[in-house]
C-alpha cells in the first residue's frame, strides 16, 4: 500500500470511531501498525515542498487525531508524545484542527499560532488538483491524480469553515477520485467520489456555480457505479440531477454544455440498461445542443461530437436521420477528427467509434471500402500512444470486431486469429465483475464459433460456448446483452447436437429475458425487447425435447411464452394464501401493481408540459418497479412462497389439462413436435415438419388473407392448407391421444386445448382436416375432437379458478353493433344480428350507432355477464398491439380492454374480423383482442382468426346462442362446435365462412 492508501485505511478506522465511540477501534496490533508505517513513511525533519507538503498535512492531520483519541482514553504517553510531536505542523497550517487543550498549552508556551490560509490560497490549492487532473486526462498517467486528491483534501481540511471554497475543494475532489476509479477499477474510489460530493452539497448556495460543478460530478460518478453494481434506482437519481443540471443551467453558463453531454450520458446508460425509448430520443436533443452551443475552437468541442455521433447510430437517430444516420455520424465524426491531432487524447476514442460507425455501415450496404477503412481507423486507435488503461478494453474490442468482419468477408482466416488474441487481452485487463466484460466475452464466443465453422473442432466450439456462457454470467450487465450472450451459446451447443448444454443456455436466455422486459418500462418498449428473440422460446422447448427433458421443455414454454400476459396477469393472481401470512406485504405489493397498471403506456408528445409528465411517469414507473421486485424478493423469501409470481412448475401445470389433453405445438428450427400435456404426464409426438417449411405455408396462408385474391386462390390455398396441418400436425396429435376416429351419431365429444407456439398460432389448427375422400365424408378436427385454445397454460387455470359470474342487480348481457361505422364499409346484417339476439334477450343493454362509444362500452362492460360484439375489428400482424374494435368515436384498443376488472364476466362474442388473430411479430406473447377480453375477465371467448362475412356472421352467432339456450351449465365451446359442424353440413367447402370462429377458454 502507499501513503494515500494507507492514510485512507486510517481515515476509515476514524471514520468508525467517531460513528462507535468505541477505544477498541483505535487499539490493537493493526492499529499501532498502520500509525507506525504512515509515521515513519515521512522523514518529518526535512523541508517539504509541493505536493509533499499537502501529503504530509493530510497524514498529520490523521495521526494526530489518532494518538489524541488513545491518550484520552489509555493515558498513553507515548500517543501524547507523538500526538505533540505532529501538532506544530498543523499549529502552523490549519490551527483549527489541534484541540483546544493543547493549542493553549503551545499558546502558553509561546509558540506563534498561523493564521486560517486565506481563501485565495485555498482556492488556488484546488485549482491547481483542477489542473493536474486536467493533465492526468491528456496523459493518461495515474500521478497527477495521486497528488490532485492530496491539494484537493489540503484545500478542504485546512479550510475552518463549512463554506462554498471547502465545498468546491470536495466537488473537485469527487471527480478526481471517479476519474481515478476509471483508471484503476478502485471501487473505493467510487464510493469516496460519491461521499466527497454528499458532503459538499449544503454547503453550496443554490445560485453558486460550483452547484451545477457538483450535479455534474455526482452524475458522472453516478454511472460509473451503476455500471458496476446495477444499482437502477442510483443511474436514475443520476438522471433526475443530471436533468435539473442541463435543464436548470442559465444559458450563459459554461458548463451547461458539460451538463447536457453528462445528461446525454446518464440517459444512454439508461437506454442500455432499460430499452426505455424516450430515453434514447432524449439524448440525442441534449447532445445536438451540447454541440450547437459549444464555440468553435473549444477543447471540449471534439469529445462532444464523438458523443454525437454515438447517438445517432442509435435507436433514436434512426427515428431522426432514418437510414442516413449513419453517414451523419462519419460526418460528424470527420469533423471531430479534423480538430484533434494525432497525440490527441479524444483522437483514439474518435477513431474508435469510427470503426463502429464503417462497420455498421457495411453490414447494410457491403461496401468494402467501409470494412477496410474501419480496420485501418480501429488499428490506428489501438497504436495511440495517449490511451488511458481503462479505455484499452473498449479500443482493443473495437479492433477486434473489425478484424472478425474483414476475416469473414475476405477470407482470411489470420485476421481472425488475431481478433480473438485481441479480445482475450482486452477480457485480461478488465475485473471480474466488470460491466464491459459481457460485450468483448460475447465478440470473442462468435469469433471462436467462428473460427472453429466449417471444421471438425468441437473443441473450439465447446470453447465459445463456455466463453458466452461466462458472458451471460457477468451480474453487472445490462440483462439484455446477457440474454443475447445466453440464446448464442444455446445455438452454437445446438449445431453441435449437444442439447443438454443448448437447454441450459436458452433457459439462461429466458431467464435474463424475463429480467430485461421489467415493470419500469412502457409497453412498447417491452414489447420492443421481446421482438429481439423471435425464436428463443421454441428453440428452448425443441432443445429440451431433444436432451429428453420434456417436463422441461412445457416449463420453458410456459416461461417464455406470454411474459408481457403474465405480468399484466400479476393483480388477478389469487393472494389469500400470502394475504393469510403476511397481509402488509400482499397490501404493499397489491398497491404497487395498481399503481404500475394505471400509469399511461401512451406515445410521446412534444410540448414541454406533457414531456415534463412523461419523465416524471417515467421515474414513477421505474421507481414502482423498483419496489416491485423488491417486494417480490422479500414475499419468496417466506415460508413456501419461493415461486410466488414466478412461472409455475410442471407439477402444476399439469393442473391446467385436469379437462382435457392440452396440446402444445412447437416449432423450431431445432424439430417440430408437439406435447401432448395429460393430468398424469406429458407426451411427445414428432412432427414430419421442417420450420422452414412451415413459415413457408405460412407466409401462403396470410397471403390469401390480406391481399384479396380471387376466390379460387381463397379456395385451393384453404383446403391444401388443412390438408397438409391434417396430414403432418393434428391427425398425428389426434391419433396420439386415442381420438383415431369420428365421433358417431350421439357418442360423448372429447374435449382437447391447442396451445400453439410460433408460425403455428396463425393457422386454422382446429379446423385441419381432409376434406376431399371419395365418400364425401371429410375426416376432420371437427369431426373428432372439441377444440379451444389458451395463450398459456397459466391463463387456462386462471379462468377455471375464476367462480361462476354471478348477475348483477339490474345487470345481463350487453349488445354492441355498428352496421355503419365512420370511414368503414357498412355491415347490414349487424342490425339483423343485434336485432335476433336482443329479441332473444331482451333485458340486454343494447348499444348501436353513434351510442356505441369507447367510454359507452368500457362502462356498460363493468356490469354485465355476457357481452356480443357486431363491429368492425381490425388486427396488424406486424404489430399485433394495435388491435382494436372499431367503433363510433373510434378504435377500441385491446390494451385498453386488458386493463379493465370485469368480476361478472362470462361470455364474449367477438362477431367481428380478426378477433382472435395474433402476430407474426411477437407471435409466442399471444397478443389478440381476444385474449385481452379474456385477461379483463372473461372466461369464455368466441373470436375470429380472419376476416369474416357480414351475411353468414348473424348465422353463427343464432346458431350458437341457441345451442348455448339448451344447455345446462353453459358450455361456449361446444355451442360453438355444434354451430360450425352445422354450418359445415351447409356449405362443406366453404372453410372461409365458418372456419375462422374459434373458442378460448376453459
Amino acid at each position: 500500500m502507499n501513503i494515500q492508501d494507507l492514510a485512507f485505511s486510517m481515515e476509515r478506522r476514524l471514520d468508525e470511531y467517531y460513528r462507535n465511540s468505541d477505544p477498541e477501534v483505535l487499539r490493537g496490533e493493526q492499529a499501532e501498525e498502520l500509525a507506525d508505517r504512515l509515521f515513519y513513511a515521512f522523514d518529518w525533519f526535512a523541508p517539504f515542498a509541493g505536493v509533499e507538503t499537502a501529503r504530509a498535512f493530510n497524514v498529520a492531520v490523521l495521526l494526530a487525531e489518532f494518538h489524541y483519541r488513545r491518550c484520552r482514553h489509555d493515558d498513553s504517553q507515548d500517543d501524547m508524545q507523538r500526538a505533540m510531536y505532529l501538532y506544530p505542523l498543523l499549529i502552523r497550517t490549519a490551527p483549527h484542527l489541534v484541540p483546544e487543550v493543547v493549542l493553549s498549552h503551545y499558546r502558553d508556551n509561546g509558540h506563534p499560532i498561523a493564521e486560517t490560509p486565506s481563501e485565495r490560497e485555498l482556492l488556488g490549492r484546488a485549482g491547481e488538483a483542477g489542473r493536474l487532473l486536467k493533465e492526468a486526462e491528456a496523459t493518461g498517467d495515474r500521478q497527477p491524480l495521486d497528488d490532485a486528491v492530496e491539494w484537493c483534501l489540503f484545500a478542504a481540511r485546512a479550510n475552518p469553515r463549512q463554506d462554498a471554497v471547502s465545498a468546491e475543494a470536495l466537488v473537485t475532489l469527487g471527480a478526481v477520485f471517479t476519474r481515478r476509479y476509471e483508471y484503476t477499477g478502485n471501487e473505493e474510489d467510487l464510493e469516496r467520489a460519491l461521499h466527497v460530493i454528499a458532503k459538499a452539497v449544503p454547503a453550496i448556495p443554490e445560485d453558486d456555480p460550483v452547484r451545477l460543478k457538483a450535479q455534474l460530478n455526482f452524475g458522472h460518478a453516478a454511472i460509473r457505479k451503476f455500471q458496476r453494481n446495477g444499482d437502477l434506482r442510483l443511474l436514475g437519481q443520476a438522471v433526475k440531477i443530471l436533468r435539473q443540471a442541463a435543464y436548470g443551467a442559465p444559458a450563459d453558463s459554461a458548463d451547461r454544455a458539460a451538463a447536457l453531454t453528462n445528461l446525454c450520458a446518464a440517459l444512454i446508460t439508461w437506454h442500455q440498461r432499460t430499452a426505455q425509448t424516450d430515453a434514447a430520443q432524449e439524448a440525442v436533443e441534449v447532445q445536438a445542443e451540447a454541440v450547437r452551443i459549444t464555440p468553435e475552437g473549444h477543447p471540449d468541442l471534439p469529445s462532444r461530437l464523438v458523443n454525437l455521433a454515438a447517438v445517432i447510430t442509435g435507436q433514436a437517430g434512426r427515428d431522426v436521420f432514418g437510414d442516413d444516420r449513419y453517414d451523419a455520424a462519419v460526418a460528424v465524426l470527420d469533423k471531430a477528427l479534423a480538430l484533434v491531432p494525432g497525440n490527441h487524447p479524444d483522437r483514439p476514442g474518435c477513431q474508435n467509434l469510427l470503426a463502429s460507425v464503417l462497420l455498421t455501415r457495411f453490414a447494410q450496404g457491403q461496401d468494402p471500402r467501409d470494412l477496410t477503412a474501419a480496420v485501418e481507423a480501429s488499428s490506428s486507435a489501438l497504436k495511440a500512444g495517449t490511451v488511458p488503461d481503462y479505455l484499452r478494453p473498449g479500443l482493443l474490442r473495437g479492433a477486434a470486431e473489425a478484424l472478425s468482419a474483414y476475416a469473414k468477408h475476405f477470407e482470411k482466416p489470420a485476421a481472425l486469429v488475431k481478433a480473438v488474441g485481441l479480445l482475450r487481452e482486452a477480457d485480461q485487463l478488465l475485473p471480474d465483475g466488470h460491466p464491459d466484460r459481457t460485450g468483448i466475452l460475447t465478440s470473442l464466443g462468435i469469433a471462436l464459433r467462428d473460427l472453429s465453422a466449417g471444421k471438425e473442432d468441437s473443441a473450439g466450439r465447446a470453447q465459445a460456448v463456455a466463453t458466452l456462457r461466462a458472458a451471460a454470467a457477468v451480474p453487472t450487465a445490462p440483462v439484455g446483452d446477457r440474454a443475447l450472450a445466453a440464446s448464442l451459446a444455446g445455438a452454437i451447443a445446438a449445431d453441435d447436437l449437444d442439447f443438454t448444454t443448448a437447454t441450459d443456455s436458452y433457459a439462461v436466455a429466458l431467464e435474463q429475458l424475463e429480467l430485461a422486459v421489467w415493470r419500469g418500462l412502457e409497453r412498447p418498449d417491452r414489447e420492443n425487447l421481446i421482438a429481439k428473440f423471435p425464436s428463443l422460446v421454441t428453440d428452448a422447448a425443441a432443445c429440451a425435447v431433444r436432451a429428453g427433458q420434456k417436463e422441461r421443455a412445457v416449463e420453458l414454454l410456459e416461461q417464455g411464452r406470454g411474459i408481457l400476459l403474465s405480468q399484466a396477469m400479476e393483480t388477478r393472481t389469487d393472494t389469500r394464501e400470502l394475504r393469510a401470512q403476511a397481509p402488509h406485504l400482499a397490501d404493499r405489493l397489491a398497491q404497487v401493481l395498481e399503481e404500475l397498471e394505471r400509469l399511461s403506456d401512451g406515445p410521446s408528445d412534444f410540448t414541454v408540459r406533457e414531456t415534463d409528465e412523461r419523465r416524471h411517469a417515467h421515474s414513477r414507473r421505474a421507481d414502482l418497479a423498483g419496489q416491485r421486485d423488491e417486494l417480490l424478493a422479500e414475499i419468496r423469501a417466506l415460508p413456501g412462497q419461493d415461486r410466488f409470481l414466478r412461472a409455475p412448475s410442471f407439477t402444476m401445470l399439469r393442473a391446467s389439462a385436469a379437462r382435457g389433453p392440452v396440446v402444445l405445438l412447437v416449432a423450431s428450427a431445432y424439430g417440430c413436435s408437439a406435447l401432448l400435456l395429460t393430468e398424469a404426464d406429458v407426451k411427445v409426438v414428432s412432427l414430419d415438419v421442417q420450420v422452414r417449411h412451415l413459415a413457408e405455408r405460412t407466409v401462403d396462408f396470410l397471403d390469401v388473407l390480406g391481399n384479396e385474391p380471387s376466390p379460387l386462390k381463397v379456395y385451393d390455398t384453404f383446403l391444401d392448407s388443412l390438408t397438409w396441418l391434417w396430414k403432418t400436425v393434428t391427425k398425428p396429435v389426434l391419433d396420439a391421444l386415442g381420438s383415431g376416429e369420428p365421433v358417431p351419431p350421439g357418442g360423448p365429444w372429447p374435449r382437447l386445448w391447442w396451445c400453439p407456439t410460433g408460425f403455428f398460432t396463425l393457422l386454422p389448427i382446429h379446423a385441419a382436416g381432409n376434406y376431399d375422400l371419395p365418400d364425401g365424408q371429410p375426416d376432420t378436427v371437427l369431426d373428432r375432437v372439441i377444440s379451444s385454445y389458451t395463450p398459456t397454460l397459466r391463463v387456462l387455470l386462471l379462468t377455471r379458478e375464476r367462480p361462476a359470474p354471478p348477475a348483477p342487480h339490474g345487470g345481463g348481457g350487453l349488445i354492441v353493433s355498428l352496421p355503419t361505422t365512420p370511414d368503414l364499409p357498412d355491415l347490414p346484417a349487424a342490425v339483423d344480428e343485434a336485432r335476433d339476439l336482443h329479441r332473444r334477450h331482451p333485458d340486454a343493454q343494447l348499444l348501436t350507432g353513434p351510442a356505441a362509444t369507447g367510454p359507452a362500452v368500457t362502462t356498460a362492460l363493468t356490469s354485465c355477464t355476457w357481452a356480443h360484439f357486431a363491429c368492425h375489428g381490425r388486427q396488424d400482424i406486424g404489430r399485433p398491439s394495435l388491435g382494436a374494435l372499431m367503433l363510433h368515436d373510434g378504435p377500441l384498443a385491446l390494451w385498453d380492454i386488458a386493463d379493465l376488472r370485469l368480476p361478472h364476466a362470462g361470455l364474449a362474442f367477438l362477431s367481428a374480423c380478426e378477433t382472435s388473430r395474433g402476430g407474426v411479430v411477437l407471435a409466442d406473447e399471444a397478443i389478440s383482442f381476444a385474449t385481452a377480453v379474456q385477461l379483463a375477465g372473461f372466461q369464455h371467448v368466441i373470436g375470429t382468426l380472419w376476416p369474416i362475412d357480414d351475411a353468414q356472421a348473424p348465422v353463427v352467432a343464432d346458431r350458437v346462442y341457441e345451442g348455448l339456450s339448451r344447455q345446462n351449465p353453459l358450455d361456449p365451446a361446444a355451442a360453438l362446435h355444434r354451430a360450425v359442424r352445422a354450418m359445415r353440413a351447409q356449405h362443406p367447402l366453404a372453410v372461409f365462412n365458418w372456419g375462422a370462429y374459434v373458442h378460448i377458454g376453459p
